[in-house]
């Protein structure tokens, strides 16, 4: 097994990730839309979240944070603290909302912390297991298994692409029980070569989830599936 790593320059995260982000901000101001949206759609019963991989919380609305009294954030990115403070820190602030942070690796720290009481958010950070450790199969095979007490939710990479694979006229939300898969990227006329980041099975079959397009980069373009799960 190869674990996630504390760094600074990780293959999925750290300080290029947080500068690529600040100046694709503009870029990503449609994502923001439609994932404050959806997240303001989730209604779960409880007074603590938990955010998994939040990194600098760029994604993350204030109005969505603000409705629960703490926030318990899990990122191993040694840079996302300070970053997520200047970002969200006045917000909370005023709302407040207690936020406690734990530097670790979410699969060795989120299963001492669940109770029935909380909720959880994994913030775009299942879809990237696949580059950060060997073992991501397994984890996101157990992860529905160890989460079944709890409200959960999750938007994550589904499939990825060079931008120009993916006509304008569909790049756009839309909502499906079934998933996505390399017949539905066919059907939506997408061509080329796409990447599959491993999170289909994630998500309860016939469920329903949104699918978000994100223009990560001019020349990088992304599906997210987004989805929320109540306690079974």
């Amino acid at each position: 097994m190869r674990p996630f790593k504390s760094t600074l320059f990780g293959p999925s995260g750290g300080l290029l990730w947080h500068w690529r982000a600040l100046r694709a901000r503009r870029l990503h101001a449609d994502l923001r839309e439609q994932l404050e949206q959806w997240l303001l759609d989730w209604q779960p019963a409880a007074n603590t979240l938990v955010l998994v991989g939040p990194s600098a919380g760029w994604t993350l609305p204030h109005r969505f944070l603000a409705r629960f009294e703490t926030i318990v954030a899990i990122d191993l990115d040694p840079s996302a603290r300070p970053l997520f403070w200047l970002a969200h820190g006045k917000a909370l602030a005023a709302s407040g909302l207690t936020l406690h942070w734990v530097h670790g690796d979410f699969v060795e720290v989120l299963p001492g912390l669940l109770s029935a009481d909380m909720a959880v958010l994994f913030c775009n950070v299942l879809g990237q297991l696949g580059v950060e450790r060997s073992d991501y199969q397994q984890v996101l095979g157990a992860l529905p298994h160890m989460l079944r007490g709890v409200h959960w939710a999750s938007y994550h990479d589904r499939y990825s692409a060079a931008v120009g694979c993916v006509p304008d006229a569909v790049r756009k939300p839309f909502e499906c029980m079934s998933g996505m898969d390399s017949s539905t990227l066919l059907s939506m006329g997408c061509k080329g070569e796409w990447t599959d980041h491993g999170t289909g099975e994630l998500l309860p079959p016939r469920w329903p989830r949104r699918y978000l397009p994100w223009l990560l980069t001019a020349r990088k373009f992304h599906w997210l599936e987004a989805g929320t799960v109540s306690p079974a």
